[in-house]
């Protein structure tokens, strides 16, 4: 048992860990590094200072567009707030859950929680009823909020939100940019499709600085024109397309999802600078749109969440014109720690982006520090791989009632993501490029969404006539990645074990198995360790030859339902 000297040290030791892996370039974290260090002080400062200018567009489904002004937001944020304080009887401090879709009451909704002094849980509208529990349970939410275009069979257990423009003209301000920038404004799960997940809490000044390392690094401006399709509650959908576009004063078209035959006569009609994409939105973009004309004055498409390929690079280079700038970020860095500098002369952006293995995802954004550390915790040389770590005021706050996760996350001074790469030089550039070579952690990226593959493994474990099971994850040219699972039914079954109904009852739909293979045993180690490469190559030649089991006889695998892709 440790003694209290021991525990003492490890206290002190955790607390310096974590001031300095909130330090940026030697600046600590209570030194702000914006003017306006909450969003909410963001959005009152454009409202007074510009407030008939235009924030947020959204498309119906007939095609028309809705417009709401800085002043509108800053209004009805004010009288939703009032809302929850004086009807719901939510106090400051108390955690608000909300299920948002990209709809203007679900942005509002959004601005009228922060500007309540309420924490944000965000919450998957198509999540299952037992995720949902367990994180609002987590994040001990007093209350679940829904849009009105989510159905209450989807949320029953949420309350409606009402039109803000129906609501009493609020006698205060209710704390607005006198919000503490140190308390908690977000939380969002780490992991966007397990219901085992970590809760990740950011502070009102991590978004702040993250939306202002945004606007430097893309010059966002008065008048700029960005186009989004992401859902709004991951964190790059509403990071990057609306709280970034918010801070800067611009304009977002946001669109309620991607339509690969609607979208190009979005970018002709709004004419956007900057198009905020994955992966797979430019696979199908390559795919379906036949005679592609970009506006003239379009800038670049920024892509994230899942891997970007060269292939894919280059094909929107060749047919599109445009540059695709890759970024990279996780929910505990709030959003981006790097991108693709968007002055890069042609040159340099072939040599990255075009001509190479793997693109880079680009240089540190303001605001935070990225590194590849050895495992010594030195510095890699360019060209060696290491662990990618960020330290900065982006950087989260703490996993939310996880001091062990928190610690070791924010061991040595730096958050460890987990993620290997390499740094990279360019004669253009005296900053070093960042590459990602691979992941330490049993995760897949399907279309954007962060799933835990040993989170899946034992959910099929637990399924009745399974002996075992593990799944993998392999490439998928418009998912970014796609997940199989090996199940080995138990002894004596007469048939394939039905798993999809456990599969559903704990993962979205578009993260599900693209197929069940049933194998005779999951190759381990001596100790028991699942051996993922060997059997994602034994996966992999199952789909090329036609096995199923890694032996070739045709014994048929039993798919699921292919999932939907939802960038």
């Amino acid at each position: 048992m440790a003694s209290p000297t021991s525990a003492d040290e490890v206290s002190t030791a955790a607390a310096t860990d974590a001031a300095m892996a909130h330090t940026y370039r030697g600046i600590p974290f209570e030194d702000r590094l914006t003017p306006h260090p909450t969003l909410v002080s963001w959005l009152a400062h454009h409202a007074r200072t510009r407030g008939g200018a235009p924030f947020l567009t959204t498309v119906a489904d007939d095609g028309e567009l809705t417009t709401l002004s800085y002043g509108e937001a800053e209004l009805l944020s004010r009288r939703l707030a009032r809302w929850l304080r004086a009807e719901l009887q939510v106090a400051a401090g108390r955690t608000v859950a909300l299920a948002p879709v990209n709809d203007p009451a679900s942005i509002v909704a959004v601005l009228a929680v922060l500007r309540a002094d309420c924490p944000l849980l965000l919450l998957g509208p198509q999540d299952p009823a037992d995720r949902r529990r367990q994180q609002t349970e987590a994040a001990g939410a007093q209350v679940v909020l829904r849009p009105p275009s989510v159905p209450a069979e989807a949320l029953p257990e949420a309350v409606v939100l009402p039109d803000p423009r129906t609501l009493e003209e609020p006698q205060d301000d209710l704390g607005g940019p006198e919000i503490d920038p140190d308390q908690d404004a977000l939380f969002f799960a780490t992991s966007g499709s397990t219901a085992a997940s970590k809760l990740v809490a950011q502070s009102h000044y991590n978004a702040a600085v993250n939306a202002e390392a945004l606007g430097r690094h893309h010059g966002l401006r008065p008048g700029d024109r960005l186009l989004g399709c992401l859902p709004v509650h991951h964190v790059n959908g509403l990071h990057f397309t609306v709280l970034g576009v918010l801070a800067a004063g611009a304009h977002v078209l946001l669109a309620d999802g991607f339509d690969p035959l609607r979208y190009p006569r979005l970018l002709q009609r709004f004419r956007p600078r900057i198009a905020s994409v994955v992966p797979s939105v430019l696979e199908a973009l390559l795919e379906t749109w036949r005679s592609p004309q970009l506006p003239d004055d379009f800038g670049y498409f920024v892509s994230a969440a899942a891997p970007l390929t060269t292939r894919t690079a280059r094909a929107v280079w060749d047919r599109f014109g445009a540059r695709v700038l890759q970024g990279y970020g996780l929910t505990e860095t709030v959003n981006f720690s790097t991108t693709m500098p968007a002055d890069l002369s042609e040159d340099a952006y072939r040599r990255l982006m075009l001509d190479t293995d793997i693109p880079s995802i680009g240089t540190a954004l303001f605001g935070n520090e990225v590194a590849v550390l050895t495992p010594e915790g030195e510095r890699a040389v360019p060209g060696q791989v290491g662990e990618i770590c960020v330290r900065g005021h982006n950087v989260m706050s703490r996993y939310e009632a996880n001091p062990a996760a928190t610690g070791e996350a924010f061991a040595g001074g730096w958050f460890h993501t987990q993620d290997l790469g390499m740094e990279v030089t360019d004669p253009d550039r005296a900053e070093p490029f960042v590459v990602v070579t691979g992941r330490r952690k049993n995760i897949a990226k399907v279309g954007g969404e962060t799933v835990s593959l040993d989170e899946m493994d034992r959910v099929l474990r637990a399924v009745p006539r399974v002996r075992d099971a593990a799944c993998v994850a392999l490439p998928h040219r418009f998912l970014g990645e796609e997940i199989v699972a090996a199940v080995v039914p138990a002894p004596g079954a007469d048939g394939p074990p039905d798993v999809l109904p456990a599969l559903a009852a704990a993962f979205r739909p578009a993260v599900l198995p693209r197929r069940v293979v049933p194998f005779d045993a999951i190759p381990r180690t001596r100790t028991g360790k699942v051996l993922r490469r060997e059997l994602a190559e034994r996966l992999a030649a199952t789909a090329r030859d036609g096995a199923t089991d890694g032996r070739p006889h045709p014994a048929p695998a039993f798919p699921l339902p292919s999932p939907r892709s939802t960038p």
